[in-house]
């Protein structure tokens, strides 16, 4: 990943566009400048518009000191909408972007681990995360979401050996990264043993509480409407048929900026300035969202009252992660990453045709999801394609502590004995299918 996301970086455009500047990740310069922010000390800054950020600041934070050292060394940078053909940061923040992501594919893989999947199949699951994860990084420069799924994928490895203290910190930074984690957490909370359910609440929202506090107090303006309305533009994502119902944050308009003089006049280093910007309009994601935070909290419930097995949890979560792009209004294909991660992990577990079929689905969901058509024509494939992944995954059967488990075409006993905390949690008490 990281050796594919550098020659990305230096050779997608010579190469392929048949232009001399490097190609970053879409909104990679919007997230560094707010690092900038949290490193001068104005974390409200990270939600004054300029950066598109409209999540939790935690990639924001996480990227401060590389933001120092980049202004330190004098490196150049991209600043939205004005972007440099070769900014010599990012020789530093992509090789940082691809590693972060990368998170994901050991967290899948000791998820799978946990799982009782064999080495072989293990080996096979790394390179289809890998292929999930990649773009989300190299291509959008968004490695907060992969960072916040091996979170996630942490958090139920733990949650299978009955670490419920663990389950909670770990949700606490995933949330922190990327607010998707926290739809797992009704899930969670419900399946958590009785004394450590209001724990478990308290602790993964300690973090992501702390820093939205702070946002709020050096730019409360800026951080509420950012927060609460999440404005997304559906002329550069794809729109999905939910945009009828999403109310209008900002209308399109025609921005002049103060740099057309000095263009005009031929100042040298602006010449490829445009004076004049076009900014689209915006409508909030926050509205559909809310359809995502009620699936999770009914599933909650339905844990809560009827205990589920420890695997029927993870495939929960993995519906709720999937939910979130059933309902977008607007959806950019980053997003569909964390389901399909999580979906094959589980059909890991599953016979190798299963597998198979599973990794297939993913990558050409994931293919697809590049393509630029109508709401219709762009949704319902990718919906059909997420609904087959869930089903393919279903597990039949839940875990059993007593052995450990070998997937159905293997012949490999490296996983190890179920550990004694997963044992006594009494979580897992059923056998894995042979």
């Amino acid at each position: 990943m990281l050796a594919l996301g550098v020659l990305y970086l230096l050779g997608w455009g010579p190469w392929v566009l048949h232009v001399s500047g490097w190609t970053t990740g879409g909104d990679l310069w919007g997230i560094f400048r707010g690092a900038h922010y949290v490193g001068w000390g104005y974390l409200g800054g990270v939600y004054d518009g300029s950066t598109g950020v409209v999540s939790f600041p935690g990639m924001e934070i996480l990227l401060a000191p590389v933001a120092m050292l980049s202004g330190a060394l004098h490196l150049s940078e991209s600043f939205p909408p004005f972007f440099v053909a070769h900014p010599t940061a990012a020789l530093v923040l992509a090789p940082i972007e691809m590693a972060l992501a990368s998170t994901a594919v050991f967290a899948a893989d000791g998820l799978a681990e946990r799982l009782g999947v064999g080495r072989r199949r293990r080996a096979a699951l790394a390179f289809a995360v890998a292929a999930v994860a990649w773009p989300v990084a190299a291509v959008w420069g968004h490695a907060e979401d992969m960072v916040a799924l091996a979170l996630a994928l942490a958090a139920l490895s733990a949650m299978l050996e009955g670490r419920w203290t663990a389950v909670g910190w770990l949700l606490c930074f995933g949330i922190v990264m990327q607010p998707l984690v926290a739809l797992a957490l009704p899930v969670l909370i419900g399946a958590a043993p009785a004394g450590q359910r209001m724990l478990l609440t308290l602790r993964s929202a300690a973090l992501s509480g702390t820093v939205l506090a702070l946002a709020l107090l050096g730019n409360p303006s800026g951080t509420l409407r950012i927060v609460a309305q999440q404005p997304t533009p559906p002329s550069l994502n794809h729109a999905t048929p939910w945009v009828a119902f999403a109310p209008v944050v900002s209308p399109a308009m025609t921005v002049h900026t103060s740099l057309g003089g000095l263009v005009r006049s031929g100042f040298r280093g602006l010449a490829g300035v445009a004076p004049v910007l076009h900014q689209p309009a915006s409508v909030s994601g926050g509205a559909g969202r809310m359809i995502d935070v009620v699936l999770a909290l009914l599933l909650g419930v339905v844990v809560w009252r009827r205990p589920q097995a420890p695997l029927r949890i993870v495939w929960l979560v993995a519906v709720v992660f999937a939910s979130r792009c059933f309902f977008e209004a607007v959806m950019t294909p980053y997003y569909l990453a964390p389901p399909l991660v999580l979906l094959l992990v589980l059909a890991a577990r599953r016979e190798v045709r299963r597998f198979g079929a599973s990794v297939a689905v993913a990558v050409e969901v994931t293919v697809f999801s590049y393509r630029h058509l109508s709401p219709w024509a762009w949704w319902l494939p990718m919906a059909a394609g997420l609904v087959a992944l869930v089903a393919l995954a279903y597990p039949e059967r839940p875990i059993d502590a007593r052995r450990p488990a070998s997937v159905e075409g293997e012949d490999d006993r490296s996983s190890g004995d179920r550990s004694p905390d997963a044992r006594s949690s009494g979580l897992l008490r059923e056998p894995l299918p042979a």
